[in-house]
């Protein structure tokens, strides 16, 4: 009985042949049978198939030893240097599980140690990614309770629950304890190959969980609302560096809100590169984990949001293409978008359609908005928007209008049609309606009479009355644009000051789901201050009557008084799970810290709305 491990050599084993011209060692007829069969097995080709081999009952059952005479012999061959223990971990589909394969392996044929062990990890991590993908999809209660986790550095510091991996790489699950090299150095890669997935959020001693795209601004939001109460106002005191660049972004991100709307992952992602800045000292404090973790669900959102509106703006796109190749809709055919509307993919069709080779665009001024034009770049399309404008609304200025922007903004690419005698004579007519429409009557005596200067002079007149008409509207759209901003931003304001006040809630109610469910400890208003510094004692007691928080004892706030859930349906749920709680610790069913005794019963006893 061997009183102590073999020593496993890892990466550096050699073949037996090496180590008997060396050492001068040969092997026992057991040990040289279990070799040989280890040696089978280590081919470039059972490498990848994940075929190794193990020493098991099946497999030793087949070399005619016993299994403890096999372990018993397999000790000289791992201290020998010729044989190290390896492993594969695999993903049980059937019992949605990750389990680990441990394998003895000598030196491969075809393929070096070095490369059969980032082979084998490879595989190991591309069956965890399926695993946590299918199996470890955060919710957003387990992400609210992750978040209170990596936004406590004493946690950070002391975690020892262990995540997946640590779970499974255990020298008990080996025959021998193996190689300490190989399980820190397999850890460490298995977590940086994870960690470049983007579908995965990886913790190390704490777990490795997938979210769904579509989850990850929700998630950004809860974060950084707990970042924002929680980690900012301590991160200020770090380095007088960083002080100073938060206060610079604070000033910058909230002139961005004012005049940008909303661009929340971009601002989130513009704070979070700010504190990456400062990794060393993050670290040091205990705070990197959650700034890294943000940053990464930034871009995992941004991808999606970018996705979903590409897809989203692409299916527009198409609709308003389709609309400018009809034959029948003249009003799609003559495409006008207000752009005074405010529709954020009104601009951004209007963008692309400017853009796009295929489409002329133009842009005239009504009495009440500001319109852009559209029209398929196609001479012969042109020419049947100019008849329809002829033979249907020949005396609706605007139409003739709309074209005549069209036609003038394009002047380089419609030029042919120019060519074209009847279009040209359809065209003339047109305008001539428009004309006569800003001139006084008796241009048409003149007309009729065949007195060609004085029209011409009239026609003159008219293009001016419309020019100058334009000018005139282009202020009042300038006027009508400015009140729009006045009135957006002050929106923009309220908004962001109610947003700001149900967020605190929110905060709030996690730091007592915090203190009463993680902490185990009643959420004394120093404890909320200490812990989410954004919270002073004047916001405090705004916000009891604002939203009803329960004070206990129901005084002004002081340093011991307890703050506690709203007594109400939304919070039914955790005022059910706060009794149950208050009651193990009345009945010492649980440790509790006893000054806080007599104010337990008090704390139940407030709680009308659960049984």
């Amino acid at each position: 009985m061997r009183i102590h491990p073999p020593k496993d050599a890892f990466l550096s084993i050699t073949s037996k042949e090496m180590i008997g011209r060396a050492s001068g060692i040969i092997l026992q007829k057991e040990a040289l049978v279990i070799m040989k069969a280890i040696e089978a097995l280590s081919t470039k080709d059972q490498i990848e198939k994940g075929a190794l081999f193990q020493i098991n009952e099946s497999s030793v059952e087949k070399l005619k030893i016993s299994l403890e005479v096999s372990i018993e012999h397999l000790w000289e061959l791992i201290d020998y240097g010729i044989v190290t223990q390896l492993f594969e971990i695999r993903y049980n589909h059937g019992l949605g599980s990750i389990d680990i394969y441990p394998f003895c392996v000598s030196v491969p044929d075809g393929l070096s140690i070095e490369d059969t062990f980032h082979c084998l990890l490879k595989k190991s991590s591309d069956a965890i990614k399926k695993y946590a993908i299918d199996k470890k999809q955060l919710g957003e209660e387990d992400w609210r309770s992750i978040l209170i986790k990596i936004s406590d550095p004493q946690f950070i510091k002391e975690a020892t629950n262990g995540d997946d991996i640590d779970h499974l790489l255990l020298p008990k699950e080996f025959p021998y304890p193996p190689s300490p090299i190989m399980l820190r150095k397999s850890k460490e890669l298995l977590l940086e190959e994870l960690d470049a997935e983007t579908r995965l959020i990886v913790l190390p001693s704490i777990g490795i969980f997938s979210i769904l795209d579509s989850q990850a601004q929700h998630f950004i939001s809860i974060a950084n609302e707990l970042f924002l109460a929680k980690v900012e106002p301590i991160a200020r005191s770090f380095d007088p560096g960083l002080r100073d660049r938060i206060d610079e972004m604070n000033a910058e991100i909230k002139e961005s809100q004012a005049f940008s709307g909303n661009q929340e992952i971009e601002i989130i992602k513009k704070r979070m590169n700010v504190y990456l800045a400062y990794e060393e000292i993050l670290k040091e404090k205990g705070y990197f984990l959650i700034v890294k973790v943000i940053r990464k669900l930034c871009d995992i959102a941004s991808i999606y949001q970018e996705k979903s509106q590409r897809t989203e703006l692409d299916k527009l796109l198409k609709v308003y293409l389709t609309m400018l190749e009809s034959t029948f809709d003249f009003d799609s055919r003559l495409l006008r978008i207000n752009l005074e509307k405010d529709t954020k993919n009104d601009m951004t069709i209007v963008e692309q359609l400017r853009k796009n080779p295929n489409v002329l665009s133009a842009e005239w001024l009504d009495s009440e908005a500001k319109m852009a034009i559209f029209a398929l770049n196609n001479i012969a399309s042109l020419k049947e928007i100019n008849s329809l404008i002829y033979e249907n609304y020949r005396f609706t200025t605007e139409y003739i209008l709309y074209f005549k922007a069209l036609v003038e903004a394009n002047e380089v690419d419609v030029k042919p049609i120019f060519k074209d005698e009847n279009f040209v004579k359809i065209y003339g007519r047109n305008l001539q309606s428009v004309y006569f429409h800003y001139i006084p009557w008796f241009y048409k005596l003149f007309y009729i009479l065949g007195v060609t200067p004085i029209v011409n002079s009239g026609y003159a007149k008219a293009k001016s009355i419309i020019t100058y008409a334009q000018m005139d509207r282009q202020f009042q759209y300038e006027k009508r644009r400015e009140s729009f901003f006045r009135k957006k931003l002050k929106e923009r304001e309220e908004k962001i000051e109610k947003d700001k006040k149900i967020q605190n809630k929110r905060v709030l109610i996690q730091a007592i789901e915090e203190a009463f469910f993680s902490k185990r400890i009643p959420p004394t208003v120093e404890w909320i201050q200490a812990n989410y510094p954004i919270f002073n004692l004047e916001l405090l007691e705004k916000m009891m009557p604002d939203f009803a928080f329960l004070k206990f004892p129901n005084k002004p706030l002081a340093d011991d008084t307890i703050i506690s859930f709203p007594d109400s349906a939304e919070f039914e749920a955790k005022n059910a799970k706060l009794k149950g709680l208050l009651n193990r610790w009345i009945r010492r069913e649980e440790a509790f810290e006893e000054k806080y005794e007599s104010k337990l019963v008090e704390i139940r006893n407030a709680i009308h709305s659960v049984r």
